[in-house]
């Protein structure tokens, strides 16, 4: 057993550190990982940017830096995925989905992704709401005996406007405890990122070997701003707590579809979001550890379409979120391999609109997880289940309706020789996910009667990793293959007419698919290091709603049946390479398996040169992004042309 002050979480029942096992290996669920030594050399700006390259990921790119960037894990929809940020949920009532374009990748430390269940069990109720869950972890401060403060600033420039400054200040407030571990110490990170978006790409008229002719992306300028202060207090060797408050705004164009060979769109998003969270941490004994997580969460978003058909040719719409969450989870450690853990959840959510008869929905939602893990030699057994109880309400006119639903999940892992890291892995979950405010009150299309939309998780998996040579050549790989059923999925289809939809319970889909992750370190001196990874997924997702319809086990929407990413890095004492290439299949851009509807393949290359040189205090980097290096002018969403050949290039000072 570890010592309790190297040890944080509660991983599967077995208290372990990074250095001691491969974590993506001894677990129960699939998780995949990617820590900022890393990231930090892929051709990568955004989130959305490295999620790309994990096996059961399908984003939703519309184009362009500015463009909305939306994922779906193993089949379900966006909004079956949840994003945690520093451990707290990440959320948005209207839509149900978090548009990844917004967070940058200047503060953070690692990556992850659980399909299922999270792997560690002490964490909030909410996290185990969905199907899957993505982590984003931020540094965390670290200070030298003489230097009181770290500095950070990075600028990048690139094709089509691109201008993304950031800085990253680092203090150390108080320095009682120790020096790489302060009392008190803060972190203040403002990033900034504009783009014009004009790329070139290029209009197809008719059918192959017709005319061609070369345009702009036009209304695809972005410009964002964020800030972020933390502050870390270390009360004694028990007890922790972290503070963060968050401001982001963005405003930028809506580039629309090119449709019938028409370039013109001139509807513009402004986006304002700032929220304050609070995270504390208490380990009374051995035995017992108790966190509380509590956030306040505000979002507005301004819409405008000069172009709009109504009497005034302008429509401008506002919308309001608040959140206010609270969250406490206790640990209870009875035996060494036997732990348990209880989790309560409270969260409040209302919105309001300049609409005329707006509903005003409000929501009240308890999360409710019980935990119990159990890790005898070569055996870790894990069950939970999940209560959920939602009350809606509206100012104006009839409410959703109210909801009490118990969710469990169980997983087994079996290591069949504790001196190797080989397992097998099984894991059940069942769970769903609530009807957003849209589905239940926009305009003619919201239906208050819709109930949530189940799913049932199943995934077995084999894992294996190997160490050798003193550590210096390591190899693992993970390969999964999983079944999910989703059952009352929600739809929309024509009520009165084509112009009037309603959203229904109506659709259910079946998923079958395998994922593999395989990677392979070899550090041949001690300035000379080679890193392969890849990963490949299979997706069979189908409707099988009706067995009678023309759609009956047709593949879903963008989902490729094939999918895969490679990269390889280099790191020299002169400079470090990276080269990625990403894969994707044919995918049907509707319901209906149709040759007009097939959306061709497509493949992305791209290759980094960095390197980062110390200097006494100072650190002084650089680094040459080469991005889709084919020039292929590719769609992942039809009639949204994808940024071709580009350019970036970024200056690194620390101290």
């Amino acid at each position: 057993m570890a010592q309790q002050d190297t040890v944080l979480h509660q991983l599967d029942g077995v208290r372990i550190t990074a250095k001691e096992r491969n974590e993506t290996i001894l677990t129960t669920t699939s998780l995949q990982i990617i820590e900022k030594e890393y990231f930090k050399e892929l051709p990568a700006i955004q989130l959305s940017d490295v999620l790309k390259l994990f096996s059961g990921v399908v984003i939703r790119d519309y184009g362009g830096v500015g463009g909305m960037k939306t994922v779906s894990i193993r089949g379900f929809g966006a909004q079956h995925t949840a994003v945690a940020y520093d451990g707290i949920a990440v959320s948005d009532c209207q839509t149900g989905q978090i548009d990844l374009g917004k967070f940058s990748l200047n503060n953070v430390e690692q990556i992850s992704l659980n399909s299922g269940t999270p792997a560690d069990i002490f964490v909030p109720a909410r996290l185990f709401a969905s199907a899957g869950v993505i982590n984003i972890n931020t540094l965390k401060s670290i200070f030298k005996s003489n230097k009181p403060c770290n500095l950070r600033v990075n600028l990048t420039g690139g094709s089509f406007g691109l201008f993304n400054p950031s800085i990253l200040l680092e203090n150390r407030i108080c320095k009682v405890k120790s020096d790489s571990m302060p009392l008190i110490s803060s972190s203040l990170n403002i990033n900034y990122l504009q783009s014009n978006g004009n790329y070139p790409f290029t209009i197809y008229y008719g059918n192959a070997g017709d005319s061609i002719s070369q345009e702009r992306r036009a209304n695809s300028d972005v410009r964002n701003l964020s800030a972020e202060e933390n502050l870390y207090f270390n009360f004694c060797s028990r007890g922790q707590m972290n503070m963060k408050f968050y401001y982001f705004q963005s405003e930028r164009g809506l580039p629309g579809a090119v449709v019938f060979y028409n370039t013109y769109a001139r509807q513009r998003l402004a986006d304002l979001n700032a929220f304050g969270q609070v995270h504390y941490i208490n380990h009374f004994s051995s035995k017992v550890v108790y966190q509380m997580n509590a956030k306040f969460n505000f979002a507005s978003q301004h819409y405008i379409d000069p172009d709009y058909l109504n009497d005034e040719r302008n429509l401008e719409n506002l919308y309001w979120q608040r959140e206010y969450y609270l969250s406490n989870t206790v640990m209870y450690l009875p035996h060494r391999r036997v732990s348990f853990s209880l989790s309560n959840d409270l969260m409040y959510n209302n919105m309001s609109a300049n609409l005329t008869d707006f509903s005003k929905p409000s929501r009240w939602t308890v999360y409710t997880a019980l935990s119990l893990l159990w890790n005898p030699k070569h055996l870790t057994l894990r069950a939970g289940l999940l209560h959920t109880g939602v009350a809606n309400r509206t100012e104006k006119g009839a409410a959703g309706k109210n909801i009490s639903r118990f969710s469990p999940a169980v997983g087994v892992l079996v290591q069949p020789l504790l001196s190797e890291d080989w397992v097998f892995r099984f894991y059940y979950k069942n769970v769903f996910r609530l009807p957003t405010f849209n589905d239940l009150y926009y305009r003619e299309t919201g239906n208050i009667s819709l109930k949530p939309e189940n799913t049932h998780q199943f995934n077995v998996g084999v894992g294996y990793a190997k160490s050798l040579r003193k550590n210096r050549f390591h190899a693992d790989c993970n390969v999964d293959g999983y079944y999910n059923r989703v059952t009352d999925k929600i739809i929309a289809i024509p009520n009165k007419n084509l112009f009037i939809w309603s959203m229904i319970n109506f659709g259910e889909v079946e998923i079958a698919g395998v994922d593999v992750n395989a990677s392979i370190l070899y550090q041949i001196i001690k300035q000379l290091k080679i890193e392969l990874n890849g990963s490949y997924g299979y997706q069979y997702a189908v409707d099988i709603s009706d067995s009678q319809s023309k759609t009956y086990r047709h593949q879903i929407p963008y989902t490729p049946l094939h999918s895969g990413s490679v990269s390889v890095s280099v790191r020299t004492p002169w400079v470090d390479f990276c080269y990625t290439l990403m894969v994707s299949g044919s995918r049907f851009t509707l319901q209906q398996n149709v040759k007009s509807n097939l959306l061709a393949p497509y493949s992305d290359h791209g290759i980094v040169l960095s390197k980062d040189f110390k200097l006494k205090k100072i650190t002084l980097g650089g680094k040459i992004e080469l991005l889709n290096l084919a020039d292929k002018h590719y769609e992942i969403i039809r009639n949204y042309p994808m940024q071709g050949r580009s350019v970036r290039v970024s200056v690194i000072f620390g101290y």
